[in-house]
């Protein structure tokens, strides 16, 4: 079976495995195994699939092309640090402007507004650049003593 890439859509987009053997006149065990081989998704959450190709397309590096990707791949990159650069330049500001320890509590206030404004901010601009993931998977650690 070739065209990996799009058997992979079209069962991220609701074909079924059934219907791409039937297509490709092949067993539905063998287009099992081959998507389990490549990691396909199964269609049933496609938020992050949606995510990550949106992402690929704003910052240009859907091209087929090597060079072209790769290029477009930097200029990604260049961007996002650009963001992270800012926003450490921001705290540097706020920090330079309330100090460490504010001297009075209106300056202290103020200080705890400006940086629950900033922090939302940056979140935001965070998620837009697709920096951060909406809802992280929630982490357990599970610490054994004996």
């Amino acid at each position: 079976m070739r065209h990996g890439k799009r058997h992979a859509r079209g069962v991220e987009s609701g074909e079924s495995f059934g219907a791409l053997a039937r297509e490709y006149g092949v067993s539905k065990t063998a287009v099992l195994k081959k998507a389990k081989a490549e990691g396909w998704a199964d269609g049933g959450d496609v938020s992050s699939l949606v995510r990550t190709r949106a992402i690929a397309m704003v910052t240009g590096v859907v091209s087929g092309d090597r060079t072209k990707k790769a290029k477009a791949m930097e200029r990604a990159v260049e961007s996002a640090a650009t963001v992270i650069q800012r926003q450490r330049s921001d705290w540097e500001a706020h920090r330079e402007r309330f100090g460490a320890v504010p001297d009075s509590f209106e300056a202290g206030k103020q200080a705890k507004i400006s940086a629950e404004i900033l922090r939302i901010r940056h979140q935001g601009e965070r998620l837009a650049w697709g920096l951060e993931e909406a809802n992280p998977a929630p982490q357990i650690t599970i610490t054994r003593e004996w």
